[in-house]
């Protein structure tokens, strides 16, 4: 669980200590050139002695990758990811200077790990097409301000498969204010194939990639493995819509006492629950259970229309109980925190109503802030609404990965 509180385990509140001084700095030059292009590459950021030292731990973890149903190493695309950073001779990265240093500056705010990621395409593995990786409907996808943090552990030449980018695909203009507590994104718009370039990332390169970047990957043709790690931070005050991926307690302790405040939220116990907060004005939505009053919602469960590895997105459980209990659905939902219950861990997702809905009753008991106080069973839930309300927190929509697969814009 985090540090600093045996209850809500939602948002780290002050992460502004620094680890040591960063060899890199950023120049106007450099920011300007992101802001436009929507990515930066820094040569060099890792040392020889720091790429040996990430190569070496990476070999012991072969038995993990991920798709377990193809045989390593065939053909295709691996991934390394979970809490594989329980490994502090990986976890080092997610806390080097050369790297969140800059992409603090560049998110302008301190940074928030979302997401370990190691990928290993192997001899004849094939490429990925063109692609932005803002997604509503995962965890390390769903922020509204996160960037790529990507380090090839080789060159990705023409032989290993170059990644390329297309500058100015971003199109931030696309972003806006909602009427409502999340922002809207418009249609994503797919670049011309003759706009993507090669940045020529060479071994220990950083590039700093924005979330709504355009990018596409070639084919393996060497002999050899490509191997890199493509983290990715999202700002404090963004946190994911459909809540962050959990990582386990080693993986937090593998980092220093200082790089702690990169994570989030850490626990050992499942999230085994999601409910949601629905509000009307100054009144929330509470249903009847067997010891008293609760939040709508129960146990979750696994959705795998879009299976990945960042497990986290249980907004289709909550629309399931949701629609037993209150009998509504609504089009999306907003991550709120996660928070003890039953000695496991509680996903509390939030939507806030507007005076469109057909006027029929609803099943359960709107109550005001002094209500829930004295009549809520859990005890988290007054936290879960102060939080909900805070000015200072940026939200998304998160949807579920069947909504997704028709049109995640569409909500």
């Amino acid at each position: 669980m985090r540090d600093g509180g045996d209850r809500a385990l939602a948002f780290v509140d002050d992460v502004s200590a620094k680890t040591k001084d960063t060899a890199v700095e950023l120049t106007s030059a450099d920011i300007t050139q992101y802001e436009e292009d929507g990515y930066l590459v820094v040569r060099d950021a890792l040392d020889a002695a720091e790429l040996n030292r990430f190569d070496k731990a990476f070999r012991t973890h072969l038995e993990e990758l991920h798709p377990s149903e193809l045989k390593y190493p065939n053909p295709g695309r691996y991934t390394l990811a979970k809490s594989c950073m329980a490994d502090p001779d990986l976890a080092f990265v997610v806390e080097h200077p050369n790297i969140v240093e800059p992409a603090s500056c560049l998110l302008q705010e301190d940074p928030i790990l979302t997401a370990f990621v190691i990928y290993d395409r192997t001899p004849g593995g094939p490429g990925i097409p063109a692609h932005n990786d803002y997604k509503r409907w995962r965890p390390v996808g769903s922020s509204m301000n996160w960037l790529f943090t990507i380090v090839p552990l080789c060159d990705f030449d023409e032989a290993r498969g170059q990644l390329f980018v297309a500058p100015g695909s971003h199109r931030l203009e696309r972003v806006q204010p909602g009427p409502g507590r999340a922002q809207e994104v418009a249609e994503a718009v797919r670049p011309d194939d003759e706009a993507f370039i090669d940045p020529e990332l060479c071994r220990g390169d950083l590039l700093i990639l924005n979330m709504h970047c355009w990018h596409r990957a070639a084919p393996n043709h060497s002999a050899d493995h490509r191997v890199g790690f493509f983290n990715k931070y999202a700002g404090i005050s963004c946190p994911p819509a459909t809540g962050y991926y959990l990582f386990n307690d080693d993986a937090f302790n593998a980092l220093s006492t200082a790089g702690r405040r990169y994570i989030a939220v850490h626990s050992d116990r499942p999230i085994s629950r999601a409910r949601m907060l629905l509000q009307r004005g100054d009144r929330y939505l509470f249903t009847e259970g067997e010891d008293g009053l609760y939040l709508p919602g129960g146990p979750t469960w696994r959705e795998s229309a879009i299976p990945d590895w960042d497990i986290g997105n249980y907004i289709a459980s909550v629309h399931g109980h949701m629609r037993d209990q209150v009998r509504v659905e609504t089009p999306w939902a907003s991550y709120v925190g996660d928070y003890y219950e039953d000695g496991d861990l509680c996903r509390v997702y939030g939507y806030e109503l507007n005076d469109n809905g057909f006027p029929v009753a609803y099943e359960g008991e709107w109550l005001d802030l002094d209500n829930v106080q004295e009549r809520a069973t859990q005890g988290y839930e007054p936290e879960a609404i102060a939080t909900w309300n805070r000015p200072d927190l940026t939200r998304g929509k998160g949807v579920t990965q069947a909504q997704a697969r028709i049109d995640q814009y569409a909500y």
